[in-house]
């Protein structure tokens, strides 16, 4: 299976984003989605689903918390993953993997969430 990396947005504290529907990396069935993970802070994925059948799946981290965890999203649904600073999904790499459905389709962005640095 190939890989799409998709390298998220830091977001600066008190300031706004627009997410805007159908923006993004397109979802390719054949491909896991992989995020790289900030060494602090969060991780925001929004998926915007344009299938009722798109399933994503979050593949299981490296450690003692590990654990894959999937999310039926549905059709034109804005679905919005937080991913906390845990070992749960953060792979020997420190990255995230997402894989998909055969039937889902849509659009993929992501954000790193400010710390209380930033």
């Amino acid at each position: 299976m190939a890989v799409t990396t998709i390298t998220p947005t830091r977001l600066v504290s008190d300031t706004g984003v627009v997410i805007t529907p159908g923006a993004g990396t397109a979802i390719n069935t054949s491909n896991s989605m992989v995020f790289a993970y900030p060494k602090d802070g969060e991780l925001l994925i929004t998926i915007d689903s344009n299938h009722a059948s798109t399933v994503a799946t979050v593949a299981a981290g490296y450690g003692i918390n590990a654990q894959t965890d999937t999310y039926a999203v549905g059709d034109t649904i804005e679905h919005l993953i937080v991913i906390g600073a845990s070992s749960k999904f953060k792979n020997s790499d420190g990255n995230i993997s997402i894989t998909w459905a055969t039937n889902s389709a849509g659009f993929v962005t992501a954000w790193y969430l400010p710390t209380s640095n930033t």
